[in-house]
Order: C-alpha cells, then sequence, then structure tokens
C-alpha cells in the first residue's frame, strides 16, 4: 500500500493554497508557498545525490523551516532525523554517526555546534546552514568558509540553492511501512535509542488526533510551544495540523508571557503542552490579564498532570485539560479523552485512543484486575517499528505483540486510564512499593509549592529512602519539618519524605520533563562529596 506522509501537505495546499499555514514572529505561509519551499528543498536534495530510504539529520527549532525541511525530505522519499536543539557537539557527532545520515541540515545559530559535529563523520556528505544569509552566519563560519579545500567541501547556505530550483518536484511513492522518520528518545532513563516510524504510524496517528481528539478544521489555529523536534509537538500539532489545513502558531521557544500574547493576538483554538508549561501560564495569568476566550482545546502530555494544576486551568480558562498519554516509541498517542466528551475524569489519562489496544498487565504477564496496578502495555497502528540498529532492544520491548511502556498504571471499571508512576522510578522502602506521585500530588496541595519531585535514593537499611525536591513560591516561607508534616498528615508515614531537599529550580529536558534521573545523580554526587 503505497502511503507517503507529504501527501497530507499536498492536499491541503490543493484545496487551501492561500490560507496561512504556518504564522512566526512576523513571517507568515500561505499553504502554496508551504508546498512549493518544501518542493524547492527536495530538488537541492536531489541536486546533491540524496536517494530513497537516505536518512537526514535536521537540527532546528520551532521555525517555519523545520516544517519545510521535514516535508522535503519526505517528498523525496528520505528520513527525517529530527534531533534536540540542546545537544553538544559531541551528542550530534554520535547521532549523526549512529542514524547514518547523509545530509544535515542546522539551523544558523546552531552553525558553530553543527559544523564541528559534521566536520567529524565521514559517512555525513553535506551540511545546509538554514534560516540565514551568508553573511549573516557567525564570523567563525565565514572563516572557516575561507579553508574549505582543508575541510569536507560540501557545506551549503540553503536560501543560495533555492533561487534556482522551481518548486515543482513531485513526492515519492513510499510504502506505508517504510521508514519516515527516527526519533531519539530522550534519554531521561537511559541512553538514547533511536525510534523508528513508518509513514504509517505517523499519518494514522496525526489523522485520529486531528479527526477524533482534538476536532482540527480549516478553521482550527494551533500553536506550537512543544519542541517539533519532539514527538508530541511533531505529530499531535504539525503533523495534524497540516492535515487539517489548520494555522499553526510557531513559538520558537516557549516562554508563558509570550505565549499568552501569541494565544491573544492571533486567537489561538488548540494548545498541546506538558504540565510545567501550563503551570508557568497559570502563575502568569494570576500576574496579567489576557483575552485566552479564543482557546477551546489543551492538551497535556509528556508527563502526570498534577491535579492542582488541572483544578487551577479549569477555573482560569473554563475548560479542561484534556490529559492524554504516548512515548516516542506510540507515534505517540495511545490513550486519550477526546475533547468532545462530556466525561474527563482529572487524573486520567484517558481512553484507548482510536485504532490502539491497551491492557494493564501483572509480572507474569497476565490481565491485571479492575483498579490493579500493572503495567501499562499497548499495541496497534502507533506502535514503532522497532530500533534503529539496536534488535536486542526492539525485542525486549515487546511481550506477545505488546509494547511494554514501562510505566506503571490501573484501569477503571470504565476503562479510562491512570498512570501511577514509571517502573524505573517506583520506589521500594522496607519491601513496600512507593509511587512518587501519589507523594508529590500531596505536596502540589501545599501552598508554598511550586514545583516537586520525589526521588528514591540507595539506604542501607530500607533499601531506598523518599526524598522529596521542591521550588516554593517566591514570597512563600516553609520549612523541611513543615512540609514532612504536611505529608504526614496525609499519606501513611511509610510514604512519607525522609528529606525535603530546597532548589532553585529542578533540571528539565526540553520539553519540559523532569529529569529525575539528573536529580538522582546530583544528590548521590554530594552525598559521596561528604
Amino acid at each position: 500500500m503505497g502511503l507517503n506522509l507529504v501527501f497530507g501537505l499536498i492536499d491541503s495546499a490543493s484545496r487551501y493554497p492561500d490560507h496561512p499555514a504556518i504564522i512566526c514572529d512576523n513571517r507568515s505561509y500561505t499553504y502554496s508557498e508551504l508546498d512549493c519551499w518544501s518542493a524547492k528543498i527536495a530538488e537541492v536534495l536531489l541536486a546533491q545525490g540524496i536517494r530513497r530510504g537516505d536518512h537526514v539529520m535536521l537540527l532546528a527549532p520551532n521555525v517555519p523551516e523545520f516544517t519545510a525541511v521535514y516535508y522535503a525530505v519526505l517528498r523525496v522519499g528520505g528520513v527525517v532525523v529530527p534531533i534536540n536543539t540542546l545537544l553538544l557537539p559531541n551528542e550530534i557527532t554520535e547521532l549523526l554517526e549512529h542514524s547514518d545520515s547523509r545530509f544535515f541540515f542546522a539551523w544558523h545559530t546552531f552553525a558553530e555546534k553543527s559544523l564541528l559535529a559534521f566536520e567529524k563523520v565521514d559517512s555525513c556528505q553535506t551540511l545546509f546552514f538554514i534560516g540565514a544569509k551568508r553573511e549573516e552566519l557567525p564570523e567563525s563560519i565565514l572563516a572557516h568558509y575561507a579553508l574549505s579545500p582543508l575541510h569536507k567541501p560540501n557545506k551549503f547556505v540553503l536560501d543560495e540553492l533555492l533561487s534556482v530550483v522551481p518548486g515543482t518536484q513531485d513526492y515519492e511513492q513510499t510504502s506505508s511501512n517504510e521508514t519516515a522518520a527516527i526519533l531519539y528518545t530522550s534519554g531521561t532513563t537511559g541512553r538514547s535509542k533511536g525510534v523508528e516510524l513508518s509513514h504509517f504510524n505517523i499519518f494514522s496517528n496525526a489523522l485520529y488526533s486531528k479527526e477524533k481528539a482534538f476536532f482540527l478544521d480549516h478553521d482550527s489555529k494551533t500553536i506550537a510551544v512543544l519542541p517539533l523536534f519532539h514527538t508530541f509537538g511533531q505529530t499531535a500539532i504539525q503533523n495534524a495540523s497540516i492535515l487539517a489545513g489548520a494555522t499553526m502558531v510557531m513559538v520558537p521557544q516557549f516562554e508563558p508571557k509570550r505565549t499568552l500574547t501569541e494565544i491573544e493576538k492571533h486567537r489561538v483554538t488548540c494548545i498541546a503542552a506538558v504540565p510545567t508549561m501550563y503551570n508557568l501560564m497559570i502563575q502568569t495569568l494570576h500576574r496579567r490579564l489576557f483575552d485566552v476566550a479564543s482557546l477551546k482545546v489543551a492538551v497535556s502530555g509528556g508527563a502526570p498532570l498534577p491535579l492542582t494544576i488541572y483544578n487551577e486551568f479549569e477555573k482560569l480558562f473554563g475548560f479542561k485539560i484534556i490529559e492524554g498519554y504516548g512515548l516516542s516509541e506510540t507515534s505517540p498517542i495511545s490513550c486519550i479523552t477526546p475533547a468532545n466528551l462530556q466525561i474527563n475524569k482529572a487524573g486520567s489519562i484517558g481512553l484507548e485512543f482510536y485504532g490502539t489496544q491497551a491492557k494493564i498487565i501483572r509480572n507474569d504477564g497476565s490481565t491485571a484486575a479492575i483498579d490493579e496496578v500493572g503495567e501499562l502495555v499497548v499495541r496497534g497502528h502507533n506502535v514503532m517499528k522497532g530500533y534503529y540498529k539496536d534488535p536486542s532492544a526492539t525485542e525486549s520491548a515487546f511481550m506477545n505483540g505488546w509494547f511494554r511502556t514501562g510505566d506503571m498504571a490501573r484501569m477503571d471499571g470504565d476503562r479510562y486510564f491512570y498512570i501511577v508512576d514509571r517502573s524505573k522510578d517506583v520506589i521500594i522502602r522496607a519491601g513496600m512499593n512507593i509511587y512518587p506521585r501519589e507523594i508529590e500530588e500531596v505536596l502540589y496541595h501545599h501552598p508554598a509549592i511550586r514545583e516537586v519531585a520525589v526521588i528514591g535514593i540507595p539506604d542501607e537499611t530500607l533499601s531506598e529512602n523518599v526524598v522529596a525536591c521542591v521550588v516554593t513560591l517566591e514570597e512563600a516561607e516553609v520549612t523541611a519539618m513543615e512540609l514532612q508534616k504536611y505529608c504526614r498528615e496525609h499519606l501513611a508515614i511509610y510514604k512519607c519524605p525522609k528529606m525535603v531537599l530546597f532548589m532553585e529550580k529542578l533540571p528539565k529536558n526540553s520539553t519540559g520533563k523532569i529529569l529525575k534521573r539528573t536529580l538522582r545523580k546530583i544528590l548521590l554526587d554530594e552525598n559521596a562529596n561528604r
């Protein structure tokens, strides 16, 4: 069966040629302009010798160039490899090598680290700088051009090549199971792995997001605050918006005031974000009034949504956040409460996503009872092909055809699912399982708390001890003893933190997810140095 994800762009361009596809700062592109731009980049790639199935790395923030390059690569039957903009040169080098990328598109502000990585990887043949003219590149890059005979010669400023191509390139008729993208996992629980997603994986997840969850159409306006290199923003916002012929407002880097301003200015109707972003937006709204009445759909994912944020959002915005769930390996959405359902259960990630199946299993693989905690497993159109060049990791990720998420969850009698915690985050104290999210929910209700992360650290007597890392509100005054007492009033004693550590901020990845592995390392290193 033939299917190429780029067809969504081509179809929307034919139906809504003059409708705005992307708005970013003072730039705006119609669907016909975006389609032609994508075709021109595809023609440049063909001139540089790209072949069907070649891998193309993309390093860019939320800017129109990201979307244009993304669909250009797909148009010629290539595989797009979007990577985290926060990576350092050695990390980019590692991913260039592991992904076997032959071509590399780098946003101009990342030119120096991209060039350092590119020069070290012989298999990557061509580097394109995007988003700037030659004279706007850093001085070090311009100096490097003068020495080009001493280095790999194939380095181009993309805009210089686009003026000589017509932008009429047709798309390659790929099969539905061919790889469209390789997404590297965030690495919050270990070394990043390359998740291979097919055209059908991504297309179906974006299509069902548009039609069965967010209900996007031609008149919708979405806002891209989640990084587009991440699966959530890429599929649920970018690809779903393109399929709907909707307008996507891009925010290059999340900032709560800027985001609320864009919602007000462009009358945005749909947002997808992580809990940290919603928390910061709520705090900003308490300080300043924005007109956000246009917003009708708000989706949360990437991390559990604290009930305090859920309730406060409804109070300020007048409707409920939809909490969904997914991973890079599931394209990403696996569970969600569709926006048109009357029942939206607080704390639930919702129902099985359209076309997927989910269940809770025990350690022996048997199906758990209603409300019994076990591991969440899924199968369906959304599940990845596998981990790139890692068959053993792929094999261990599945059990009897079901993908093992590694998340502890339960299912109620209405088939609504609830994430309890990641299996790797479960704390075992004197033989008792403790789920950090339960403690975090209690602490989030304390009026002094802005953010909290609960982790376990080794203890010779009890196996592990509970540590709460908290960030307080600026004007708040509270002691560790007061917070421990508060926990004892709401939790069984064995669940209460032995230590409460105050921090200026919690370590997060680019999507706002709190990095508990980093927190553990910080605490263990501090203990070792005492």
